[in-house]
């Protein structure tokens, strides 16, 4: 059976849908669900609903219940990462440039940030919130729009689809279809492979730096140097769910080549591991042919 794909610019990528040619009416649903997350979560949207509790730091505000939950998940996501992701990272970005505005041009001056004990607080039964300091969800957002994407489609009973956002793929592959070949990038040259992968009701989520840099920074803070991170040229998380391989994929590039070893081996990943001098480290369960 025929397999179409649409693609659209949504949440600061390029976003890729395929599914059977019967569910093509489904297409919609899926981009305007994306378009929904990104105008709610993007802090380059100035009335986002991040963007509005980021302008208020150190008052309890009133969130919705998405909102709450997203929070909490990175409060978890940053213990269990041994605080290599951690989404009070949008002050480093914006000092290094990488604004609102994109300027791409290092600030002298950091932002003012209200000192707290806690970064973060929750009240969960009133839906309200505290920061102390502001918040950026570049970390796991196309995760977590992956996973609500995919959950869109389930509910319609689709159990064969590709979703791509920039490097962030869910697939599910049908019993009598083929299943989802994935060409892993090379982390210097976007238009070559490294390996292949099937992915079947799995996330897949690469991390490399080439496509958000500028000068010597990147996108990817170490959040203990507080600086871009060094050390990996690019690595693959496999998960069961986007928001976590989203994650974990971010939070694993910034700890560094060894590090990021030793932490993958307590999360539930299959990970590839490409260190800034070539080094490669593959995990048991990551079952791709490596052509590099």
């Amino acid at each position: 059976m025929d397999v179409l794909s649409q693609k659209k610019e949504l949440i600061g990528t390029v976003v890729e849908v395929k599914l059977l040619a019967t569910n093509s009416t489904l297409f919609d649903l899926c981009f305007s669900e994306f378009e929904r997350i990104e105008k709610t979560y993007s802090r380059f949207i100035d009335n986002s609903e991040l963007s509005k509790l980021n302008k208020i730091l150190g008052e309890w505000q009133v969130a919705s219940e998405e909102m709450i939950w997203l929070i909490s998940k990175a409060i978890e996501f940053k213990e269990k990462t041994e605080g290599n992701f951690d989404i009070t990272v949008k002050s480093i970005l914006d000092n290094l440039g990488y604004d609102k505005s994109y300027s791409f041009k290092k600030k002298d001056e950091r932002k003012q940030e209200i000192s707290h004990e806690k970064e973060i607080e929750i009240m969960q039964k009133e839906k309200k919130v505290k920061l102390n300091k502001e918040i950026d969800f570049g970390g796991f957002g196309k995760g977590f729009a992956l996973d609500r994407v995919k959950e869109l489609l389930e509910r319609n009973k689709i159990n064969h689809y590709y979703i791509n956002a920039g490097g962030d793929i869910f697939a599910r592959s049908d019993k009598n279809q083929e299943p989802w070949a994935i060409l892993l990038e090379h982390p210097e040259d976007s238009s070559r492979a490294i390996g292949k992968i099937e992915l079947n009701n799995m996330s897949l989520a690469g991390s490399a730096p080439n496509r958000r840099r500028w000068g010597k920074y990147h996108h990817l803070i170490n959040m203990k140097t507080r600086e871009p991170a060094k050390g990996v040229k690019a690595i693959f998380v496999i998960a069961k769910t986007g928001i976590e391989a989203d994650t974990y994929s971010t939070a694993l590039f910034t700890a560094g080549f060894e590090d990021g070893i030793l932490l993958s081996r307590k999360l539930p990943v299959e990970v590839l591991i490409v260190s800034d001098t070539n080094k490669m480290y593959q995990s048991s369960g990551f079952d791709a042919e490596i052509f590099w």
